[in-house]
């Protein structure tokens, strides 16, 4: 939302936004999710409910933006499909870098993940503070969403797959989810990616959207699957 927002104000190109105004709005949205959250204690379904909610708030606030019909709503539209088409290699690079970063220190937390997921009150027994624990993790998964976002824009469904099909590939631990879910998640953008440039040669789909529909049909091949377990 701060990048629809900076072009929409002033005018300036989005795909040559600073990171940092990406990073700023990630903040403020994280730093709101912290405030309707922390009551709770960080209950997942209290996080997961103030998320969908935040996320309904800013698609609404960026379709408002679209609809003043100014001449940057077309870049807009464009960056909003999530493509890799305007990325420079000093901005891939940048993306690169960060990510490695943050998700070598994730991978360092481990510990912290794998007590989370064992209960909250397992991990409190075992002298792990989980509010602050849930705050410095969170703080990388903002980050991380806001490079991306910056870089090629929203590439939503990426997050959401991944780390189910890391799961599947035997991913048990902590640790291993971590690492296999990255790789998951670069390998399927890029062959999103390598599709989105073969299927209309030599137009381009932006990956984001050809990943959307890979994660939806996914979806609703689990929830399908889902049923006839159910049933049977």
């Amino acid at each position: 939302m701060s990048l629809v927002g900076l072009t929409v104000i002033t005018g300036a190109s989005i795909f040559s936004a600073s990171p940092w105004v990406a990073i700023l709005g990630s903040t403020i949205v994280l730093a709101l999710l912290f405030l309707f959250s922390t009551y709770r204690q960080f209950s997942p379904a209290k996080l997961v409910l103030c998320g969908i909610a935040l996320a309904a708030l800013i698609e609404g606030l960026v379709h408002f933006a679209l609809a003043s019909g100014q001449q940057e709503i077309y870049e807009i539209l464009a960056w909003l499909a999530g493509s890799t088409y305007r990325v420079s290699p000093e901005a891939a690079l940048r993306l690169a870098a960060v990510s490695f970063v943050v998700i070598l220190g994730l991978y360092v937390l481990h510990p912290w993940l794998s007590l989370i997921s064992a209960g909250r009150s397992f991990a409190q027994a075992r002298g792990l503070a989980v509010p602050k624990a849930y705050v410095l993790m969170l703080l990388g998964v903002a980050l991380l969403c806001a490079m991306v976002t910056a870089t090629m824009g929203p590439v939503a469904f990426v997050g959401l797959l991944a780390p189910h099909v890391a799961v599947m590939l035997g991913a048990r631990l902590a640790k291993q989810q971590i690492i296999v879910s990255a790789l998951v998640g670069a390998l399927l953008l890029s062959f999103a990616d390598l599709i989105s440039q073969w299927i209309f040669y030599p137009s381009q789909v932006a990956a984001g959207t050809l990943v959307s529909i890979i994660g939806g049909i996914y979806f609703i091949a689990l929830l399908v699957r889902g049923q006839r377990q159910a049933r049977a």
